[in-house]
């Protein structure tokens, strides 16, 4: 018998006995709203998914869940990035720090890196991944767009919709990057920039969340809907996007900077200027967590959901113990090491997803933006 099959009979048997939860499930209990669906929650244990062994996916619910989770999240972008376009102002009006500021633009990155997974729907219609996040940026586009705003008079550089009208390698994140990492001058320009983050924002939630956006014909799906013929198809997008947030870990975010044993590219890790590399990585991990914990919760064997978490906090385990910058640890062996065991257990999770969430909702992976690297 596998050790993994062994704890999950024996929390079973515990929670028969009337023992304390499990870590896992303590970490998943919450308060169920007394409006809640039945069919979101267990009410006898009060942890947002059934009891294990129903012997079918209700995507009709599926859906729903995983709805709540990605309002959470591309809400708390669009709180992150109203804050951003605030401090802007503020630092180039001088009346906040230069590290008030970079708090505000590390929070507001980190709320978009969960985000980073969903490029399909409203993130496709807009192009709002490489409006948010140029990356990679293999030719130096950011670079130039950047010389292109800061000739520019400085109203414009202010105006978010001139920011708008450019290149998307001025629009994002990258470019506030450089701006405050280099001798280039940041204000006016991160006023702009900032400004067109905190409207695309507002752009990606509407267009999911708004009356007739994404949301409304997902849960319009049927042999009439142009894009989901049943519910199931909106989970196999969803699962997919799981899927490709992984792959985006391990080939882009560790990937790159990897390069060969060779040879080792630090630059080419992302946000390697302002040190967030890890950072981010950890959020859109957590984003990945919660779609898995929450949205995919109530048709997922609970053994097999705990485990796909628990593999996720190895990762973490491991992203943490690096213990320097990405764009430090390529560069040694000693360190590097380190660096391609994370990028390991990222393509573990990736078998692991296949092995146990996709089989538990009855999907594969479908088309996904990797597809088209």
């Amino acid at each position: 018998m596998s050790a993994r099959f062994s704890a999950s009979l024996l929390a079973c048997f515990l929670l028969a006995a009337g023992a304390s939860p499990s870590v896992a499930q303590e970490k998943s209990s919450t308060t169920i709203p007394k409006d809640a669906p039945a069919d979101s929650y267990n009410q006898e244990l009060k942890l947002p998914y059934w009891a294990p062994g129903r012997g079918e996916v209700n995507h009709a619910a599926v859906r729903r869940r995983v709805l709540d989770v990605l309002e959470k999240q591309f809400d708390g972008f669009r709180i992150a990035s109203k804050a951003l376009a605030s401090s802007a102002a503020s630092y180039c009006d001088k009346t906040i720090s230069h590290e008030d500021y970079l708090k505000a633009f590390e929070t507001a990155w980190l709320a978009w890196a969960p985000l980073d997974s969903y490029q399909f729907g409203p993130m496709e219609q807009t192009s709002g991944a490489l409006r948010a996040n140029f990356w990679p940026d293999k030719k130096n586009f950011v670079g130039r767009s950047l010389k292109r705003i800061l000739a520019k008079p400085a109203d414009q550089q202010r105006d978010p919709t001139v920011i708008a009208a450019g290149s998307a390698a001025g629009q994002g994140f990258p470019a506030i990057e450089r701006l405050m990492f280099s001798d280039l001058p940041e204000c006016p320009a991160i006023v702009g920039i900032s400004g067109h983050l905190h409207q695309l924002s507002n752009e990606l939630y509407d267009g999911w969340f708004a009356k007739d956006g994404w949301a409304d014909l997902a849960r319009a799906a049927g042999p009439d809907n142009p894009i989901y013929a049943s519910d199931k198809e909106f989970t196999k997008r969803i699962y997919t996007a799981l899927d490709f947030g992984v792959i985006r870990i391990a080939d882009a975010r560790l990937g790159r900077p990897l390069g060969t044993f060779k040879r080792s590219f630090p630059k080419r890790a992302e946000a390697w200027r302002s040190g967030l590399t890890m950072k981010i990585i950890h959020a859109q991990l957590d984003g990945i967590a919660q779609m898995i914990e929450f949205g995919f919760a109530g048709d997922v064997r609970e053994p097999d959901r705990a485990w796909m978490l628990k593999v996720i906090e190895q990762a973490h385990k491991k992203a943490r113990s690096i213990g320097q910058p990405i764009f430090e640890a390529v560069k040694e062996p000693s360190s590097r090491i380190r660096v391609e065991a994370l990028k390991t257990k990222m393509l573990y999770i990736q078998e692991q997803l296949a092995q146990d969430i996709g089989p538990n909702l009855g999907v594969e992976t479908g088309f996904s933006a990797a597809d088209g690297d």
